[in-house]
């Protein structure tokens, strides 16, 4: 705003101009470069990407990246390609100019890992670029020098053949943008994740990775997938599932299931060697070692899934993360069959069912016949909703939807609140029990607890009803005079739940959902309190780590101290354990400090504060009694004495039901007494 027009009075809020005095243009080029950067350059790590995919599509063998202060500073990309001329050097820094496409036609038949011809003028718009580059033969090379998306410089220099990409000071005319990048570890972590699953992709290149001078990483070209997998994934066991079906070859090398981690960032997919984020086709991978892996885990390993270009669209992205295949209902079910049968004989798992995960015949695969059923169904449990074929995003096929109000089944009320009903709104009869019903479902479920004075009477023959949430009837159950210790412990059924007599009738306990919420008390009180007493570990214990792992940890050291745990950096991939706390001494380091990380990484941006009960809850859930493990009668009375010193609210960290109450009456009145 001019000083005049302050001096006038003129409101600083008032639009410059109105809307009918607007004239359509057409932006200038450096505007609309540095629009398409927002689309392509995320951070440094987008910036090695693009240009180290390039080098690929120039056929290099060898490659080498250099960054320097997290690749804000610097990003060097070095490459023995095919090189390029001065013509074609002076035109790859202009937008949409590329010579990977031509035709209408090749943009349904992609076989290279650029197309767009935008990542050179957009990298350049935002940072200090220069090119050189020599083709082998020629007597020189050529140099292109663009500042901040200014007018490009071409000029001829010495080089050797191929080319060497050097962008400097990312960001610096856009202050905006770069604020918001992280600390220096963070970003280089970043780097090396786009690095090392190039690498992976790539077997036949040779990948060196320098940071600030030094070189952290170095992927020799190796003969085939296999080994490539297997030198960066030293020292797990893997197990080769290979097969094919139509058009579609998938060639997968996977964990066994207890060295499963909590998300898909150590499971590695790749699509005609392009690494890429799916949601489906992890679900798959995950489903395909049945009821052994916990719903939301999922193995380390490497995919590469292999199909005719004309099959999959991988122009639905801007920086090319995600694929669209044509028929995403038939490499979904031709992963799970190909994976599901070799995994269970390779680790000695239950073997597949034949109609576990089933779906109509893909178009893909004429020659295969179509299995019964219309729709995805899991075998444990109800079909999926049909999903529209190709679609490769949203809920995969055969997961399991949210878990349901009364996830047990039991039917009975909580902690003697009987939940009402009005007599008008009558639901339908429950159907009967399958062979899969929950515990206790079949004998109870069409029960109606008894009704308190004032309130409405239950529908005999109503399906179960929901559990009260935690922040309404549970708490007032927690309120009422029901002492804990003052139940009688009678028995332990299938080493899972504790059986115990009240005044007021048989209650049901989840023995680890107890456990887990006396220990997330203590823990969270230790917190509070800054007193989470540790205990040292007799040697460390190391575990393997992603960089961005390692980097979350170094920057939040102090606050994961305050958990009790002793965690450090062990070079740029591991992480030892030097204590944990003393009430998590039975849970295992390895799989506790796993978990914790995972759920700090999927805070994302927030505070780690706001991620302090998520970490607990998850260092309760490893560190209390399991469901299988045998309980004596005296630390069953000890625990339900804990519940009584807890503020107890009904259920687990995690949301789920401790308790339920049979009530004499209903019990009487099913035996026909009443």
């Amino acid at each position: 705003m001019s000083t005049a027009e302050r001096i006038a009075g003129a409101d600083p809020r008032s639009k410059p101009a109105q809307p009918d005095e607007r004239r359509v243009a057409v932006l200038p080029d450096d505007l609309a470069n540095q629009i398409a950067a927002g689309e392509v350059v995320e951070r440094p790590a987008s910036v090695v990407k693009e240009l180290v995919e390039n080098a690929i599509d120039a056929g290099a063998r060898r490659i080498r990246v250099d960054i320097e202060g997290g690749g804000v500073g610097l990003v060097r990309i070095a490459d023995d390609g095919c090189g390029m001329s001065r013509e074609d050097a002076s035109l790859a820094v202009v937008r949409h100019a590329t010579s990977k496409i031509a035709r209408l036609d090749d943009l349904r038949c992609i076989q290279s890992f650029g197309f767009r011809g935008e990542a050179l003028p957009s990298i350049a718009s935002v940072s200090r670029f220069s090119l050189r580059t020599r083709r082998d033969g020629e007597p020189e090379g050529t140099e292109i020098r663009i500042e901040g998306g200014g007018p490009a410089q071409a000029m001829p220099c010495g080089c050797a053949a191929g080319t060497v990409v050097e962008v400097r000071d990312l960001f610096y005319n856009v202050p905006a943008r770069r604020k918001f990048l992280r600390a220096v570890g963070t970003e280089s972590a970043h780097v090396t994740e786009i690095a090392q699953a190039i690498a992976l992709g790539e077997p036949g290149v040779t990948l060196v990775l320098s940071r600030d001078g030094r070189v952290a990483r170095e992927w020799l070209r190796t003969t085939s997938r296999a080994e490539r997998v297997r030198t960066m994934l030293a020292g797990e066991e893997l197990a080769t599932c290979a097969g094919q079906r139509g058009p579609l070859t998938v060639e997968a090398f996977v964990s066994r299931p207890e060295r499963a981690r909590s998300g898909a960032g150590w499971l590695w997919m790749f699509v005609n060697g392009r690494h890429v984020r799916d949601r489906s086709l992890a679900r798959s991978i995950a489903l395909a070692y049945g009821s052994v892996l916990e719903p939301g885990r999922y193995p380390i390993g490497a995919v590469f899934i292999d199909l005719p270009a004309e099959l999959v669209d991988v122009n639905v992205h801007p920086q090319k993360a995600e694929v669209r295949f044509a028929d995403g209902r038939a490499v979904a079910d031709a992963i799970y069959k190909i994976v599901a049968a070799q995994v269970a004989a390779a680790f000695g798992l239950p073997a597949p069912s034949p109609g576990g995960f089933q779906g109509r015949k893909g178009k893909l695969f004429e020659d295969a016949a179509p299995p019964p059923g219309d729709a995805w169904v899991w075998s444990s449990g109800p079909a999926a909703e049909p999903i529209a074929a190709g679609a490769s995003s949203g809920r995969p096929p055969g997961e399991r939807q949210e878990t349901p109000a009364d996830p047990w089944g039991l039917g009975g009320d909580l902690v003697g609140i009987p939940p009402a009903r009005p007599e008008a709104a009558r639901p339908p009869a429950a159907p009967a029990p399958g062979p899969e019903a929950p515990l206790f479902a079949g004998a109870w479920a069409d029960v109606a607890p008894p009704a308190s004075p004032g309130e409405p009477a239950a529908v005999p023959g109503a399906p179960p009803l929901p559990y009260p949430t935690g922040s309404g009837p549970v708490l007032a159950a927690a309120e009422r005079t029901l002492a804990w210790r003052s139940l009688r412990f009678l028995a332990q059924v299938r080493n899972t739940y504790f059986v115990c007599e009240g005044p007021d009738g048989i209650y049901f306990l989840d023995q680890h959902a107890a456990a887990e919420r006396v220990t997330f008390h203590r823990l969270r009180a230790s917190y509070d309190g800054r007193d989470v007493a540790t205990q040292k570990l007799l040697f460390p214990v190391i575990i393997p780590a992603a960089p961005a792992e390692v980097s979350l940890v170094e920057e939040a050291q102090e606050a994961i101290a305050r958990l009790g745990l002793d965690v450090r950096a062990a070079g740029a991939a591991q992480l030892a354990v030097h204590a944990v706390p003393t009430l998590l001494r039975r849970a295992a380091p390895e799989r506790l400090v796993r978990d914790l990380v995972d759920e700090l990484s999927h805070a994302g941006e927030r505070a780690f504060s706001g991620a302090v009960d998520l970490a607990l809850a998850t260092m309760a859930c490893h560190g209390s009694l399991r469901a299988g493990d045998p309980v004596a009668p005296e630390e069953a009375r000890a625990l339900l004495t804990a519940l009584d010193e807890v503020d107890f609210a009904g259920h687990c960290p995690h949301g789920r039901p401790v308790v339920m109450r049979v009530g004499w009456p209903e019990l009487e009145h099913r035996v026909g007494r009443r």
